[in-house]
């Protein structure tokens, strides 16, 4: 069955701008797959497990080809299940604003909740890492920034941590199939930034139907 996971990043939901281009995907998604699945996570509303001493270790033991005590395997039963869920989709959607040129810190938070080896990577020393997500599993990254000029060679280029992250570690976990909307000038008055918005629904809306 066809399925789409949408994580959302940002604590502001319909006033968001990112979520609120993702969700216009989303619908007309939804209606051009009327036997797929929709899962939402937002990761300010969903319980996300912790990652602490014993699950570290538990992780450094599976890096290094070690068998984790019975505690450490434990402390990660909530962990993996964040993967299995992630693994069950077909389809992705992120949506993230930008905070001080990168991610939210919850985002960051489910990404290193969701990076495991077995899971969505495998390590080997004689081969290094290899993502364990289908490649050809799609990505639609919805991105937001209060300012303009991120691109390369731009004046504040050199501070883009948000696409340039998010592009690095799902392509670490196997998923190159990787597009983006961006969405700038959110930071300014409404007379700026609602058509910038409503330009991007629109090109989320025609890009729906064919992802």
């Amino acid at each position: 069955m066809t399925r789409l996971l949408h994580v959302s990043a940002s604590p502001m939901n319909g006033l968001s701008f990112s979520h609120r281009v993702a969700a216009s995907f989303v619908d007309v998604w939804r209606t051009a797959h009327p036997d797929s699945v929709v899962d939402e996570l937002n990761v300010w509303s969903e319980p996300l497990p912790e990652f602490d001493a014993a699950a570290a270790s538990w992780k450094g033991k599976m890096m290094a080809g070690q068998t984790p005590t019975a505690q450490e395997v434990a402390s990660v039963e909530q962990v993996l299940d964040v993967g299995v869920r992630f693994q069950a989709a077909t389809h992705y959607v992120f949506s993230v604003p930008m905070w001080n040129f990168s991610v939210p810190y919850r985002l960051k938070h489910y990404l290193d909740v969701l990076v495991q080896p077995g899971s969505t990577f495998a390590f080997d020393p004689a081969v290094g890492f290899t993502g364990l997500v289908p490649a050809d599993r799609p990505v639609l990254l919805v991105l937001s920034r209060g300012n303009t000029a991120y691109g390369p060679g731009e004046p504040m280029g050199h501070y883009e941590h948000q696409e340039s992250y998010m592009r690095s570690i799902l392509g670490f976990i196997g998923l190159t199939d990787v597009r983006t909307i961006t969405v700038e000038c959110t930071a300014y008055p409404a007379e700026v930034c609602e058509p910038l918005v409503s330009a991007a629904c629109a090109r989320a809306e025609a890009m729906a139907p064919a992802f």
